[in-house]
């Protein structure tokens, strides 16, 4: 059994989905006037501006093409599409959530060191981004462990089939 295959490489695949999927449907809420879970006032002058829709609107593409991302490993139909193209995608999906995350965290720092930091300043979406963060890193790191031709066979088809596809008798005289 692959890894990808694991349980536990599953749920985060699907959990990554979903993190994204859900993502999708906010930006597209947002694009369309409505603001959940944002400050009205504050919503409504911040996204009075065109590029901000477009902004939106991107970023809900964006969002629905990593959904389909973090199926690719963990589905039968995704083995069907280009494998080092989808796997390239998760890679710049996972580096962009990262630079977010150190971003965040060089904030906090400076935050810290000037004595201004309030716990009370991370809001909602920073936690959310914190969770896609480790979704997709948890991933894209399972589905690297596990593309064709990477690692060695034991990684890839596991020890036991290993050793019967090597100990069968090939010959026919059997």
């Amino acid at each position: 059994m692959i890894s990808s295959q694991r349980p536990v490489g599953i749920w985060v695949g699907y959990g990554a989905a979903l993190w994204a999927a859900v993502f999708a449907v906010f930006h597209v809420i947002w694009a369309a006037g409505w603001y959940p879970l944002l400050n009205d006032e504050q919503a409504r002058v911040a996204f009075a501006t065109p590029w901000k829709w477009a902004f939106d609107v991107a970023v809900a593409g964006i969002c629905v093409v990593a959904v389909l991302v973090a199926l690719v490993p963990i589905t039968a139909w995704g083995k069907r599409l280009p494998q080092g193209f989808m796997y390239s995608l998760a890679w710049i999906g996972t580096a962009l959530l990262l630079l977010r995350l150190a971003a965040v965290l060089v904030q906090t720092g400076y935050l810290l060191a000037a004595g201004r930091f309030r716990f009370a300043m991370f809001g909602i979406w920073d936690w959310w981004f914190l969770a896609g963060t480790i979704l997709f890193t948890v991933s894209t790191w399972c589905w690297r462990r596990t593309r064709a031709g990477r690692g060695t066979a034991e990684q890839i088809v596991g020890r036991e089939r290993r050793e019967r596809v090597s100990h069968y008798d090939w010959s026919g005289d059997a």
